[in-house]
């Protein structure tokens, strides 16, 4: 494996991020399918309530096992945040009319360029925690370490589910001031 010039700690805040994001969308997909279908129904690809629980199932899998084991397993979130980074540009680039991308479960969460944005350096910081560092939780770590890690992971996580979901709202009503 090829020695990191990031940081240990950074490499593992990304991760964390990344995977608690991924899981949170894929349980939200499981419990109400409902957004990400209409979604994927107005981008002509598979909609059934069964393929997007599928995917949220899949997602929280990933997730779980890239946080618990690392390494080669963190390329199936990656692989799904380049799923998502092609949907969202194919979305926000042909302006089909989306109410949600139904990451988060919500009506009102359309797909912006912000969405490409982060999940084209979340599938980039993956792939390359996989290529280098290839590692996701400090299991090997201090208790304090491990709790520091997972403090940052879910508030990193939701200060990410606000910039996504609540940011574009924001914008779009002052600029319509």
């Amino acid at each position: 494996m090829t020695q990191s010039t990031l940081p240990e700690v950074v490499a593992q805040a990304v991760s964390a991020l990344s995977l608690v994001l991924l899981a949170a969308s894929g349980v939200s997909k499981v419990l109400d399918p409902d957004p990400t279908r209409g979604a994927l129904a107005a981008a002509r690809l598979p909609s059934s309530r069964f393929v997007t629980r599928g995917l949220g199932l899949f997602e929280a899998i990933a997730a779980v096992v890239g946080l618990a084991l690392g390494g080669r397993w963190l390329a199936f979130a990656a692989l799904l945040y380049v799923g998502f980074s092609v949907f969202t540009l194919l979305a926000v680039s042909r302006r089909l009319p989306i109410q949600s991308c139904g990451c988060f479960g919500r009506e009102d969460t359309p797909p912006t360029a912000l969405h490409v944005i982060f999940n084209g350096f979340a599938a980039t910081a993956l792939w390359y925690l996989v290529a280098v560092n290839g590692l996701a939780a400090p299991w090997s770590g201090t208790t304090t370490d491990l709790a520091l890690f997972f403090v940052f992971a879910v508030l990193g996580a939701y200060l990410a589910y606000l910039l996504l979901s609540q940011l574009p709202r924001t914008l779009q009503t002052t600029s319509s001031q």
